[in-house]
């Protein structure tokens, strides 16, 4: 699109306020919204954001810049021929990827158009991106229409790009060029741009909306009388059982129920603190990340329809021994735990989601010296500034304090990077107030020392945490102790009509070890809960297991003909108790061939009645 000014129009409304009778509405409205800002009017570039602040930002909209890439790649190779470069920019305008013509890109550098560039009208006046991200509408600027005269050697086309599923603005794609070259149907490319990124969002939106439907109905199967929502990662509904809205207007006072009340950028699509916010508003309901091949979906929100049979209680406390005996990997690392406890340092436990971090932090709690004395968890993902100077967290800390006993921080590196010396200062205080020191306890998901050295958690803050560390495994790893396990959790959550713990067949037992578990423990529970509810005779089958479950796993590499006769032996000694007759008729061979199995594998044989 050709200029609709001139260069003395535009110097002559920088010094007189004098109106051009030829320039465009949206321009002219744009020079009078930038014209307020004295500070832009002498700038040579736009602003430019850190490298650890554009981090932060790319991460943030991750889901925006998966859907583009392809556009973007394609477009810039297009691009690459006609003089021109292609910006991805996040709903704040600050560029985020950048691609076509090498020469473009470097004359581009110049004035920030590049990764970090800051192109809000508030930062540098009337350009295409932040005009266009104003106005929500696309836009062209070209020459001496832009504000600020050293942006004037640029022509540029911007196109806002919308949540499909909401409406939202999450950002825009800009294609600029020098000024005074031909920009043919440039507008209208980045429109076909801007369209087929939302196309792209949608469609990867409806694939993992149909993987979370398929994760309700693997965990969920068969299950009545509570109300459940299921949401994505972007707080958006995805199914909800037909009461559902009613009951959760009742639990959070509001009748109609009509929306979940939730702050727009609450979870900036992490499931995990979208679920910190669900348990915040709705403290009566469970709230479950559904998990699969350990990427978080989104979330399962669960109440109880009003007269409906309770639930299962909640598991009964755990202590440090029965931790420990749960399986070979974990007596280490409670022996560990209790020498840490002893000698009162703060303590960090690291670990996949659902590998038992909270239990684990309960049960040293009851096994340590403060065991009478009050544990208080702290969701680190809802703290900011107010809240750390807010009343509820002074008191929280003043009972600590006064009586002693075990804080729990809970995902610590998701403490906003504002709060993080509130978060030292707190710890520092409560430290110095309290008679005895209380014990501090840190659980997290992800690496901290990692973290501090990407810049994301203060280094003061990660030492006061993580004087010790242990980690957990997950599942995966502990594939030797799935039997016991299974065991356990199966008799915590028996069959729902006779009160019987469940059994297990051995294709059953065989396939439940060779999942891989990206949920862990809170995977398995969940699992045993939704069997106990529907298993009709308390044998569950392989046929029983839920389809993602029960579909045949391919074996391992590593995994022989010999590797799988043995653990279907082992797996039938466990399951029949050790009565070797029910065994060897279970595996359809003579007890004196089991006895020979037996000596050739290594099992040993449980001692006869």
């Amino acid at each position: 699109m050709p200029e609709s000014i001139q260069k003395e129009d535009w110097e002559r409304f920088r010094a007189l306020g004098s109106v051009p009778p030829s320039i465009r509405e949206v321009v002219l409205r744009s020079w009078v919204r930038s014209r307020g800002r004295k500070e832009i009017e002498t700038l040579k570039r736009a602003p430019s954001v850190a490298q650890d602040e554009l981090r932060a930002i790319r991460n943030r909209n991750q889901r925006l810049r998966s859907a583009a890439q392809t556009a973007i790649r394609r477009a810039g190779y297009m691009l690459n021929d006609a003089g021109m470069m292609l910006l991805l920019c996040d709903r704040g305008g600050v560029v985020m990827e950048a691609e076509g013509d090498a020469r473009i890109l470097s004359r581009g550098q110049e004035n920030h158009l590049h990764p970090g560039g800051h192109w809000d009208e508030d930062a540098i006046g009337t350009n295409a991106i932040g005009t266009a991200l104003h106005l929500a509408k696309p836009v062209t600027i070209s020459g001496v229409e832009h504000f600020c005269e050293a942006i004037q050697r640029w022509s540029c086309a911007a196109a806002p790009i919308r949540d499909p599923f909401n409406g939202a603005l999450l950002g825009a794609i800009d294609i600029s060029g020098p000024s005074g070259q031909s920009f043919g149907q440039v507008a209208a490319f980045s429109v076909t741009l801007a369209m087929q990124i939302e196309e792209a969002i949608r469609n990867a939106g409806l694939q993992e909306h149909r993987r979370l439907i398929e994760r309700l109905l693997a965990e969920r199967r068969g299950q009545r009388g509570d109300e459940i929502m299921v949401l994505d990662r972007f707080g958006q509904p995805v199914w909800s059982s037909a009461d559902f809205r009613s009951a959760a207007g009742r639990a959070w006072g509001d009748e109609a129920g009509a929306a979940l009340p939730l702050p727009p950028d609450a979870h900036q699509g992490d499931p995990g603190n979208l679920a910190a916010r669900l348990r915040q508003v709705l403290p009566h309901a469970d709230v479950d990340v559904l998990v699969e091949r350990g990427d978080m979906l989104g979330v399962m929100v669960t109440l109880q329809r009003p007269g409906a049979r309770g639930r299962p209680a909640p598991d009964p406390a755990v202590s440090l021994a029965q931790i420990a005996q749960s399986g070979a990997a974990m007596a280490p690392i409670c022996a560990a735990a209790r020498k840490y406890l002893e000698s009162g340092v703060p303590l960090l436990i690291e670990g996949p989601v659902g590998a038992g971090k909270e239990t684990l932090a309960r049960a040293l709690h009851l096994a340590g010296p403060l065991s009478g004395q009050p544990l208080e968890f702290l969701d680190c993902s809802l703290l900011d500034p107010e809240t750390l100077r807010g009343d509820l967290i002074d008191a929280r800390l003043a009972r600590l304090a006064e009586a002693g006993g075990t804080l729990c921080l809970d995902e610590p590196a998701q403490t906003p990077r504002q709060a993080q010396p509130l978060l030292v200062q707190a710890l520092a205080r409560l430290a110095r107030a309290a008679p005895v020191p209380p014990q501090i306890l840190s659980l997290s998901s992800v690496g901290l020392a990692e973290r501090m050295a990407q810049g994301d958690l203060r280094g003061d803050l990660y030492f006061r945490l993580a004087a010790a560390t242990l980690r957990l495994p997950g599942l995966a790893e502990r594939r030797d102790d799935l039997p016991g396990l299974i065991r356990r959790f199966a008799q915590a959550y028996p069959q729902r009509r006779r009160g019987k713990a469940l059994r297990f067949t051995p294709a059953a037992m065989r396939q439940l070890q060779a999942h891989d578990w990206p949920g862990n423990l809170r995977e398995l529970r969940n699992l045993m809960e939704s069997l106990g509810a529907t298993s009709l005779s308390g044998l569950v089958d392989r046929s029983d297991l839920p389809a993602h479950l029960a579909r045949p796993a391919g074996p391992r590499r590593e995994e022989t003909l010999r590797d799988r006769e043995r653990a279907e032996i082992a797996a039938a000694v466990a399951e029949a108790g050790g009565n070797m007759t029910e065994v060897a008729r279970r595996l359809g061979i003579a007890r004196s061939t089991l006895y020979l199995k037996l000596d050739q594998y290594g099992i040993p044989r449980p001692r006869r009645d």
